[in-house]
C-alpha cells in the first residue's frame, strides 16, 4: 500500500505540469488566430510541426531516461525540467513586434521549444506510476489521483485565463503566473516519491539501433499496438473537443466571454468523475469502460448539434456530458500504460522500457493531438467562408466527426482482445 502522503506527491507533479498543459491544450490554438491573426491553415500547421518534433525528440527522451535510470531517478527530470518550461510557456505567449512569415517563423520556434521542455520533465513523470509499485490495482489508485491533480490544475489554469481575460495581454500575463505555481508543485513531487521498482538493465544501444528497437518493440507485440491506435484515435477526439471551447462560444453560440469560463470545463469534470470511471472500471473492466466513455462522448455531442439552439445552458450541460465522457477515456488508456510496461518488462527477455513505452505513447497521443488542429480549422473553413479567420464558422461538425472516427475505431480494432478487471495484469493475452 502507497501513503497517501506519496500519492499526494505524485498527484502534485500533474498538478504543475496542467498548469502548463491547458495553456497548449485550449487557449495556444486560439491566442494564434485570435492574437496574432495567424492564418487559419498556419496556426494549424504549427502544432502539426510541434507534433512531428515530438515524434522525433520523445522516443529520445525516453531511450535517454531509460538508459540513465540506474544514474538518475525519473523524479530528477521534473524537477530540472520546471524552469525550462516555464521560460517556454511566457515565450510561446508573447506578442512579438513581427509580421508574417517572421511572426510564423517566431511562433513555430516557441512552440517547438515548449513542448521539447515539457516532453523533458513530463515522459519521466509518467514512468513514476510504474517505477512506485508494480501492483495494476495500486497503478489504477495513482493513475486516477494523478488526474485529478491534473484537473486541479487544469482548473487552476482556466480561473487564471478568465480572471486575467479583460487586460491587455490576458494570455501573457496567465503564462508568467501559471509557469511560476508550477515550480513548487514539481518539487513536492521530487521530495515525496519513492521509486521503489528497480527497472530492469537496459541496453545501450547507438542511435540507429534505438530507432529499430522501437520498431520491434511495437511489432514484436500485438497489445501495444492496439494500445497505441487507441491513444491515438482517442487522443484525437479529446483534444477536438478540448481545443473547441472557446471557439464553439465565440462563433458557434455567440457568447465568446462565457468560453473562457466554459474553458473550466475539462479539468472540472475530470476532477469530479475521475473516481467514478476509476470505480466502474473495477466493476465492468477496462476495456468495457472504455468504449463506454467513447460511446456517450460521441452521443453527447450529436445532442449538442441538436439542440444547442435552446439556450447557453442546455449548450453548457450537453458539452459538460461530452467533457466528462473524454476524462473516462484518458483514465482508461493511461491505466492501460504501465500494466503493458509490466508485460513486456517481466517477459522471459523483457528488458527496461518504461520510459520508451511511455515515449511512444506520448508520440500516439500527440499524434492525434496534432491532427486535432486540422479538424478544427477544416471545420471552421469549410462552414465559414471568408471570414473563418476572424470570426465565421463553426467547429460542432469538426467535433461530431472525431468523435465518429474515434468510436468505429473502438469498435472494430478494441485495444484489447477481452475486458479484464484491473486485477487481472495480463492485458493482452
Amino acid at each position: 500500500m502507497i501513503r497517501r502522503r506519496e500519492r499526494l506527491s505524485y498527484a502534485s507533479g500533474d498538478l504543475g505540469f496542467n498548469l502548463v498543459w491547458q495553456s497548449i491544450e485550449l487557449y495556444l490554438l486560439f491566442f494564434y488566430i485570435q492574437v496574432l491573426h495567424l492564418p487559419l491553415g498556419v496556426a494549424a500547421g504549427i502544432f502539426l510541426i510541434g507534433a512531428a518534433v515530438d515524434w522525433l525528440v520523445d522516443p529520445i527522451i525516453g531511450a535517454v531516461a531509460d538508459r540513465k535510470a540506474a544514474r538518475y531517478p525519473m523524479r530528477l527530470w521534473v524537477l530540472l525540467s520546471g524552469p525550462l518550461i516555464a521560460v517556454a510557456l511566457w515565450l510561446a505567449f508573447r506578442s512579438p513586434p513581427l509580421e508574417g512569415l517572421d511572426l510564423a517563423i517566431y511562433a513555430t520556434v516557441t512552440h517547438i521549444g515548449l513542448r521539447f521542455a515539457y516532453g523533458c520533465g513530463n515522459i519521466p513523470y509518467a514512468v513514476l506510476t510504474a517505477r512506485i509499485t508494480g501492483d495494476p490495482s495500486e497503478q489504477l489508485k495513482l493513475t486516477g489521483l494523478r488526474m485529478q491533480g491534473a484537473a486541479l490544475g487544469g482548473l487552476t489554469a482556466a480561473t487564471i485565463y478568465a480572471l486575467v481575460s479583460g487586460g491587455d495581454t490576458p494570455f501573457l500575463v496567465g503564462a508568467l503566473i501559471l509557469g511560476a505555481l508550477a515550480q513548487p508543485c514539481f518539487l513536492i513531487t521530487w521530495l515525496g516519491v519513492k521509486e521503489r521498482v528497480a527497472p530492469p538493465p537496459a541496453s545501450a544501444l547507438r542511435p540507429t539501433q534505438e530507432i529499430s528497437h522501437y520498431f520491434t518493440l511495437i511489432g514484436n507485440n500485438s497489445g501495444l499496438r492496439r494500445l497505441l491506435v487507441t491513444i491515438v484515435v482517442a487522443g484525437l477526439s479529446t483534444t477536438v473537443t478540448a481545443k473547441s471551447i472557446l471557439f464553439l462560444f465565440d462563433r458557434d453560440l455567440q457568447n465568446p466571454q462565457w468560453g473562457y469560463w466554459a474553458a473550466l470545463l475539462p479539468s472540472a469534470a475530470l476532477l469530479i468523475t475521475t473516481p467514478l470511471w476509476v470505480a466502474l472500471s473495477s466493476r465492468i473492466g477496462l476495456v468495457t469502460t472504455l468504449i463506454t466513455a467513447v460511446l456517450l462522448h460521441a452521443a453527447a455531442l450529436v445532442a449538442l448539434w441538436i439542440f444547442y439552439a435552446q439556450g447557453l445552458a442546455v449548450a453548457t450541460v450537453i458539452l459538460a456530458i461530452a467533457i466528462s465522457a473524454t476524462c473516462g477515456m484518458s483514465v482508461m488508456f493511461w491505466t492501460m500504460v504501465p500494466i503493458t510496461i509490466r508485460n513486456l518488462e517481466t517477459a522471459p527477455d523483457g528488458t527496461g522500457c518504461a520510459a520508451r513505452v511511455y515515449a511512444i505513447s506520448n508520440v500516439a497521443r500527440k499524434l492525434g493531438q496534432a491532427v486535432a488542429p486540422q479538424f478544427i480549422a477544416l471545420s471552421l473553413a469549410l462552414t465559414g467562408g471568408g471570414d473563418a479567420t476572424l470570426k465565421g464558422g463553426a467547429v460542432l461538425p469538426g467535433m461530431i466527426l472525431a468523435a465518429l472516427i474515434c468510436g468505429i475505431t473502438m469498435i472494430l480494432y478494441r485495444p484489447l482482445r477481452r475486458a479484464q478487471n484491473v486485477s487481472q495484469p495480463d492485458l493482452h493475452s
